[in-house]
């Protein structure tokens, strides 16, 4: 972008930094308390309705979910830096670049692909196909690594705190589901609860760590 000098009245090229900067709403590390809390309360929103609309939804309303939670997760990102008055980093940036496709495809092939297996015999093409998941998951973990490993030392404690609580809390309502199961109180199936294992570690790591973070500059 350029603009006129005073002096010369010869064009000026101005940076981005900039042009951000003459922008009316600013960087958002930049924005009151008010609109940085309700900037990381919208991407809550956002991903809380887009994985209800993947659980409950027809096909239409499960593949807006999915657009939902691809939105929240820029947002997240963003304004919980914001949330600390910093701005995003260029490690934040490839963590998106990285993530992002990874937790969308693995979404589309939960939804869409994942599904087909039913009427297949078994063979092969049914174990590649039952197993096509595991790709972007390898992704997903992938570029959370890259990120946690760019992270400053105070960060990368809170990760591996998080992390650590994270896996507590799992294994502990696993051995509370082993005992309820063994005593035919709550007998559930085994290959759900196996499946299910890798989510709850996600969901208890990222409470944690949003916690642990909250704690952090409270402090």
């Amino acid at each position: 972008m350029e603009s006129a000098d005073s002096k010369t009245g010869t064009p000026a090229v101005m940076s981005r930094a900039q042009v951000r900067r003459k922008l009316p709403w600013g960087p958002m590390a930049d924005w009151p308390a008010w609109g940085r809390s309700a900037a990381l309360l919208l991407a809550y929103a956002l991903l809380a309705g887009g994985v209800w609309l993947m659980a409950v939804g027809g096909a239409a309303a499960r593949f807006a979910g999915v657009l939902a939670v691809a939105l929240s997760l820029p947002l997240l990102v963003h304004a919980g830096r914001a949330v600390a008055r910093e701005r995003s980093r260029a490690s934040d940036r490839r963590y998106l670049r990285e993530f992002m496709p990874a937790i969308v495809g693995y979404m589309l092939f939960m939804l869409y692909v994942w599904p087909l297996q039913k009427g297949m015999d078994p063979g092969w093409l049914k174990t590649a196909l039952v197993l096509s998941p595991m790709l972007p998951v390898a992704g997903i973990i992938r570029a959370s690594l890259r990120h946690v490993l760019a992270s400053d030392e105070r960060e990368r404690r809170q990760h591996m705190e998080a992390l650590a609580i994270g896996v507590v809390i799992v294994s502990l309502g696993s051995c509370a589901l082993g005992f309820l199961g063994a005593a035919r109180i709550l007998v559930l199936d085994g290959a759900t609860v196996l499946l299910f294992v890798y989510p709850a570690i996600c969901i208890t790591y990222g409470l944690a760590c949003c916690f642990l973070t909250w704690r952090s500059y409270r402090a």
